[in-house]
C-alpha cells in the first residue's frame, strides 16, 4: 500500500505511533536497571513490574469498554498519556517501594493503553484484505522511534566504559522520556476517529470468538516466555560486562530487523493468511530464547537479539489484523482490551515468575525454563488456532513440493 492510498488522517497516526513505541526505547532497556541500582533484586523487581503490571491489568477491560461506548477515544489517550509522561518524571523522586510500585503502575497503564487505542484506531479506519498492509506501514514508524530514542538514552547514560551502576547515571533517560508522552496527550486531540456510535453501543456485549480465545491461550504463553524472560536481559548484558551503549545497542538490533519485517509481514499476511505468519514467530522463540543461555559476550547477544526482529515484526502487527478480523464493527475497542489483558496478565506473572527463578538458579537457565514455556505456546497454537483471515491463498499452494506438509500445517491445525 503506497503512502499516496493511506486513508485521509493516517500520517497523524503514523506520528502518533512513533511517539508511542518512542516511550519504550528508554522504559524497556532500562528501567529494570534503574530498580536495581536502587537497591532491588531480581525477585523485587519482577514483583514491583508485575504488581504493576496486574493494576493496569484491571483498568484496561474496563477502559477498552467505555472508550466504546463513548465511542471516543481521544480524551483516555490524552489523560493516559499525561499521567504517564508525570509518574516517570518523577521517577528519580522515589525512595520507597511503595512510590515506585505507584510510578511504574500508573507509567505501565498509560503505555499499555496508548498501545491498545493505536491499534483500535487503525482497525476502525480499514479492515479485511488491507488491514495487515496498513498497520504495518504506520507501526513501523514506531519501530524507527524505538531505535532512535534507544540509542539516545543509551548515550546519555554512557560514561565511559563503566557499567551504569547508580541512579545517578542512569537519571538522564527521566529527564528527557517523558516529554514523548506530553507529545503524545497534545497529539491526541488531533487524531482521526471514525464514530460509528450505534454500532458501539449494540456491541458492548458479547462473548469472545472461540478462536481469539484459543489464539490468546497460546499468545499468554508466548508472551509469559518472552516478556518474562527478556525482562532481565538488560541485566544479563550488564553481568557479561556489557555498558549502557552495549545494552542499548542489543535492543535496537531487534528494532532495525523489526523495520523490514513488519514491512514485508503486513502484506504478506493479507495474501496468505495471518497463521502461516504467526506460526513462524511462535516457532521462532523457543529458538531464539535457548540461544541466549550459550552466549558468553555482550556484542553475541546482540546477534541473538536480532532476532527479536523476525518475532515482533511478525506478532506486533499481524496478531493486531488478526485481532481486528475477529471484531465485530463498533467492538474493536473491546477486542483489543482482550488481547492487551492477556499480556497484561502474562506481564503480571511473568517478571516476578522469572526473578524468582534466576535469583534460584542463574539467568543462564533461565532462558532454557523461558524457551519451554515457548515451545508449549507454539504447540498449542499449531493444533488449534484457526486463521482469521479467510480470503487468504493457500501457503501450501505455493510452495514447494517438499515442504508442502509443514506448509500445510503452517495454513491450518490439523484434521481431527
Amino acid at each position: 500500500m503506497r503512502r499516496s492510498e493511506w486513508p485521509a488522517g493516517a500520517e497523524r497516526i503514523a506520528v502518533y505511533m512513533f511517539l508511542v513505541t518512542a516511550t519504550f526505547g528508554f522504559i524497556q532497556p532500562f528501567l529494570n536497571l534503574y530498580l536495581q541500582a536502587a537497591g532491588f533484586t531480581k525477585t523485587q523487581i519482577g514483583l514491583t513490574t508485575g504488581l504493576a503490571a496486574a493494576i493496569a491489568l484491571l483498568a484496561q477491560p474496563l477502559l477498552g469498554k467505555l472508550t466504546d461506548q463513548l465511542d471516543a477515544r481521544r480524551p483516555a489517550i490524552a489523560l493516559s498519556a499525561l499521567l504517564a509522561g508525570i509518574a516517570y518524571f518523577l521517577m528519580p523522586l522515589a525512595q520507597s517501594f511503595p512510590v515506585f510500585l505507584a510510578l511504574v503502575a500508573i507509567g505501565a497503564n498509560g503505555t499499555m493503553y496508548l498501545n491498545a487505542a493505536g491499534a483500535v484506531l487503525v482497525g476502525r479506519m480499514v479492515t479485511g484484505q488491507g488491514g495487515g498492509t496498513l498497520y504495518a506501514n504506520l507501526r513501523l514508524w514506531g519501530t524507527v522511534g524505538y531505535i532512535l530514542v534507544t540509542l539516545i538514552s543509551g548515550f546519555a547514560t554512557s560514561f565511559g566504559t563503566r557499567v551504569a551502576q547508580t541512579r545517578e547515571q542512569l537519571n538522564p533517560i527521566f529527564h528527557f522520556g517523558p516529554f514523548l508522552f506530553l507529545a503524545i496527550a497534545v497529539l491526541a486531540w488531533f487524531l482521526p476517529d471514525r464514530r460509528n456510535h450505534a454500532h458501539a453501543v449494540r456491541n458492548l456485549v458479547g462473548k469472545m470468538s472461540p478462536n481469539l480465545a484459543r489464539f490468546l491461550a497460546s499468545y499468554f504463553l508466548w508472551a509469559f516466555a518472552l516478556y518474562g524472560s527478556t525482562s532481565y536481559l538488560s541485566l544479563y548484558i550488564k553481568g557479561l560486562g556489557g555498558t549502557p551503549i552495549f545494552i542499548s545497542a542489543a535492543f535496537a538490533a531487534g528494532a532495525v530487523v523489526e523495520v523490514g519485517m513488519m514491512r514485508l509481514m503486513g502484506a504478506w499476511s493479507d495474501r496468505f493468511g495471518r497463521r502461516p505468519a504467526l506460526a513462524i514467530t511462535f516457532l521462532l522463540l523457543p529458538v531464539r530464547l535457548m540461544l541466549y543461555s550459550l552466549v558468553v559476550l555482550p556484542w553475541q547477544v546482540i546477534g541473538v537479539q536480532a532476532l527479536h526482529g523476525i518475532n515482533f515484526g511478525i506478532m506486533g502487527v499481524v496478531s493486531i489484523a488478526f485481532a481486528n478480523d475477529l471484531a465485530a464493527e463498533g467492538s474493536q475497542g473491546r477486542t483489543q482490551a482482550q488481547f492487551a489483558a492477556t499480556m497484561g496478565l502474562a506481564s503480571a506473572i511473568a517478571p516476578l515468575t522469572f526473578g524468582v527463578i534466576s535469583d534460584a538458579i542463574g539467568l543462564r537457565p533461565m532462558w532454557l525454563v523461558a524457551s519451554a514455556v515457548a515451545a508449549a505456546g507454539a504447540i498449542g497454537f499449531l493444533l488449534t488456532v484457526e486463521d482469521s483471515h479467510h480470503e487468504s491463498h493457500s501457503l501450501a499452494d505455493h510452495g514447494p513440493r517438499w515442504l508442502r506438509p509443514l506448509l500445510r500445517l503452517m495454513d491450518s491445525p490439523p484434521r481431527r
